[in-house]
């Protein structure tokens, strides 16, 4: 029996009755090693390397970085206040962020227990709502079309106004509603359980707070919803949907107070298959470690309504129960092994099609293979720096249009849910870059 199963068999035998979401106890150096990855980026101050989200992810946690996360967040303001909210038409805005970051710098604050008031915070409150009205307009009256930018990002703001107490009106509400009803959060016959889990999280704080009690009975029927939704996507190994949905599905359904024991079990089944990779040091990704974080600590997003504000951040080290990071030893790189694999790289989506082998050594990212073949074997592609690391934006001249992705395929229809940067080929693959719609 695998670790995994074994997990799973203990689970079911001291946690057989569970009828709440709760996921198993964590190992304190477990949740230590996870959080050490996010140092490197806190050291990162350069203004497109800064995450709000890692700010939110250690402050919802048991993980502190001392000094470090009072500079962080210092940096945070410097760049979302002066540079985004200090500017006073459109030409100085250039720089300004897609709305999400600053829903998520909203999030950061009331992390720190901080309200958005004052001017600042005036005009962040008004350029979330600004944004929330464009979206709603752009889905239209009969709901035939979709967001600007994306639903995800829809339920986001909500949840940022709403730990900030600051009502949207219903008419805003009601288009995520709909889309919660009406099963529009679904791609390519999909459920994207991370846009679901959103406005999860988003009706959550809303039903707690009762900005809307027109809605009220609307928003539990929502919530209820989307819960049995989530719990249809759990897979055989445990995630809902897959391993990077899993975390914020969970801080979703650990804001419910039902008591269900299919929402039990299905829980600790997911607790159990993340405890597995976290094991396995399976976690890489920021956004991904960030989310998770405060699942470990039996917290969520809706949280941040009332913020633990006594916590004497400033003397991490007279905790209890907290992990306090500091900067681990340096561990080499697996990319200097003496191993060569061979990996296949096709495009079929471009003309004429691409397909070369290229030869890197055993531990190599994708990202790598992609320079190498850029290097050797006349390749082309573009990137865009994100939050969760470099993303494909075009491939050999061809870019990505409107609601069209490079997605990233191993032979023979694999999709992968790493990105360039995270994804370590295996000797023989076929890597296959593929322009979907969606």
């Amino acid at each position: 029996m695998g670790s995994l199963g074994a997990l799973l068999f203990l689970l079911g035998s001291l946690g057989a009755l569970a009828d709440v979401c709760e996921i198993p106890h964590v190992d304190s150096q477990l949740v230590e090693r996870m959080g050490q990855h996010l140092l490197p980026w806190m050291n990162q101050i350069s203004q497109e390397q800064l995450n709000p989200s890692i700010y939110v992810g250690l402050r919802l946690s048991s993980v502190q970085a001392g000094d470090m996360e009072a500079f962080y967040l210092h940096s945070l303001k410097l760049k979302y206040q002066q540079n985004i909210l200090g500017c006073t038409s459109s030409d100085d805005c250039k720089t300004k962020p897609p709305m999400g970051q600053l829903a998520l710098y909203m999030l950061a604050l009331r992390a720190n227990c901080e309200f958005a008031r004052g001017h600042k915070g005036d005009r962040l409150v008004s350029q979330l709502k600004r944004f929330l009205e464009d979206e709603k307009k752009a889905i239209g009256h009969n709901h035939k079309d979709y967001p600007y930018v994306s639903y995800y990002q829809y339920g986001l703001s909500i949840l940022a106004l709403c730990v900030h107490q600051k009502r949207v009106h219903d008419s805003v509400v009601k288009k995520l509603l709909y889309a919660v009803e009406h099963d529009q959060h679904f791609y390519q016959g999909t459920l994207s359980v991370d846009t679901e889990a959103m406005a999860g999280l988003a009706f959550a704080c809303l039903e707690r707070s009762n900005l809307n009690p027109n809605l009220r009975n609307r928003i539990t029927l929502a919530i209820r919803t989307a819960i049995g939704k989530i719990l249809k996507t759990q897979t055989s190994e445990g995630h809902f949907g897959h391993v990077y949905s899993s975390p914020l599905a969970l801080q979703f359904l650990m804001t419910s107070p039902m008591r269900d024991m299919e929402l039990g079990t299905a829980c600790l089944k997911a607790g159990a298959a993340l405890l597995a990779i976290l094991k396995d040091r399976g976690f890489q990704n920021v956004l991904m470690i960030s989310t998770l974080l405060p699942v470990l600590n039996h917290k969520s997003y809706v949280d941040l309504i009332s913020p633990d504000c006594q916590a004497p951040r400033a003397a991490p080290s007279s905790l209890l129960g907290t992990v306090v990071l500091e900067p681990a030893m340096e561990i080499p790189s697996q990319t200097q092994s003496s191993d060569v694999i061979r990996v296949t790289l096709k495009v079929p989506s471009v003309l004429p099609p691409y397909r070369h082998v290229i030869f890197v050594p055993a531990g190599s990212s994708l990202e790598d293979v992609l320079k190498k073949a850029q290097e050797l074997w006349g390749f082309t592609y573009g990137t865009k720096a994100t939050l969760s690391g470099p993303y494909l934006t075009s491939v050999m001249g061809k870019e990505a249009g409107e609601r069209e992705f490079w997605q990233l395929l191993r032979a023979p229809d694999t999709r992968l849910l790493q990105g360039i940067a995270e994804y370590t080929p295996k000797d023989g693959e076929t890597i296959e870059l593929r322009l979907v719609s969606w």
